[in-house]
């Protein structure tokens, strides 16, 4: 499987699992928050043992987890967090902006393996970048599987953090009414 192979099948991927089990309005539960994990972790394990170590190895991958970060954090302030006051459950919603984020940083991420595996130009400069820099060459790969595990899991946990700050469900927030609050005095 070549790069771009490789970079369009987990990008896709993790854009599917995204699309399938977040667009839209969906009940917010421990699967909500378990599901993203488990399939960036999955993904993770699988591209990141055995990846290089260097020193600036380790500063790409925190620029990856540090990009990663930003874009999750657009991703959950794309995504409306509520409670139904009628049954008390959590929901959250996302729709255009959510995926127009997720869109843009796949197309970004296979542009770049696109440019570097098929635009001279792209793969001169950034292959001079790499050498100059003592970049390895197989830190690419991890360096967008740690930026979307990054996303994945601030999302998860901004939004985790917002279901928790929501008013408490409507049933604790119903007053009962005492001789002292009725409205009929008598």
């Amino acid at each position: 499987m070549t790069d771009m192979e490789q970079a369009l099948a987990i990008s896709g991927g993790i854009f599917a699992v995204m699309m399938l089990t977040q667009y839209g309005r969906r009940k917010y539960d421990l699967h909500k928050v378990l599901l993203p994990i488990g399939t960036v972790s999955a993904v993770g394990y699988a591209y990141l043992k055995g990846m290089p170590s260097q020193h600036v190895d380790i500063v790409v991958y925190l620029v990856g987890a540090a990009i990663g970060l930003a874009c999750g954090a657009v991703a959950t302030l794309a995504t409306g967090v509520e409670r139904d006051p009628a049954s008390g459950k959590v929901h959250t919603r996302c729709g255009a902006g959510f995926v127009a984020i997720w869109t843009a940083v796949v197309a970004l991420r296979v542009a770049f393996i696109c440019l570097a595996e098929h635009n001279t130009w792209f793969r001169d400069h950034l292959g001079t970048f790499m050498v100059e820099h003592h970049i390895a060459e197989d830190a690419v790969a991890p360096f967008f599987v740690i930026m979307a595990l990054a996303m994945v899991l601030t999302r998860v946990f901004l939004l985790l953090a917002r279901v928790r700050l929501l008013a408490p469900a409507a049933a604790a927030q119903v007053q009962p009414l005492t001789r002292e609050s009725s409205p009929v005095r008598g």
